[in-house]
C-alpha cells in the first residue's frame, strides 16, 4: 500500500510543479549498483550488486530503472542509504559515482525486465569522472537542440 501512495504523490506533484531544476537528458546507460559499505575491519567480501539502466541523466543526479528493490536483505532506496553505481558510458569507459535514493516507486508496467525506478542525487564523483560525465551530457544536449 505505501508503493501506492508514494506512486499517486509522485504523479500528481507533476500537475503541481516540475521541481526538477537540470535538464534531463533521456539515455538508456547500463549500470551497476550496490549498496556502500562502511570502511571497517579490512575483510574483503565481494559485493553484491543489481544491474539496470538509466531513465535520464542530469548533472546532479539519475533516475535508475533496477529489476528489484532489495539487495544483500537491505532496501536500495532506504532513507540516506548511499549507493555505489558503476556507469557504463559505452566505448568501454565507465565511471563510478556515490548515490544517495531521493524517491523510488514500483513501476506499473516493467521496462526492459526493470520494475523500479529509483532517482538519486549525486553526491560525490571523482574529478576525472565528473569531467567524463559533465561532457556526455553537454555533448548529447547541445545535439538535441
Amino acid at each position: 500500500m505505501p508503493e501506492l501512495v508514494r506512486s499517486v504523490v509522485s504523479r500528481f506533484q507533476v500537475f503541481l510543479k516540475d521541481r526538477r531544476q537540470s535538464p534531463r537528458l533521456r539515455v538508456r546507460l547500463l549500470f551497476d549498483v550496490a549498496i556502500q559499505r562502511a570502511h571497517g575491519s579490512g575483510a574483503l567480501k565481494r559485493r553484491q550488486t543489481v544491474q539496470g539502466h538509466t531513465r535520464d541523466i542530469s548533472v546532479n543526479g539519475l533516475a535508475m530503472l533496477v529489476p528489484q528493490v532489495h539487495l544483500e536483505g537491505h532496501h536500495l532506496a532506504a532513507s540516506g542509504r548511499e549507493l555505489q553505481v558503476q556507469l557504463d558510458m559505452g566505448g568501454g569507459v565507465s565511471i563510478s559515482m556515490l548515490v544517495v535514493p531521493r524517491r523510488y516507486e514500483r513501476l506499473e508496467e516493467a521496462e526492459l525486465g526493470c520494475n523500479y525506478l529509483i532517482g538519486a542525487r549525486i553526491v560525490s564523483i571523482s574529478e576525472a569522472d565528473q569531467i567524463r560525465y559533465l561532457n556526455f551530457i553537454n555533448e548529447r544536449l547541445a545535439n538535441a537542440a
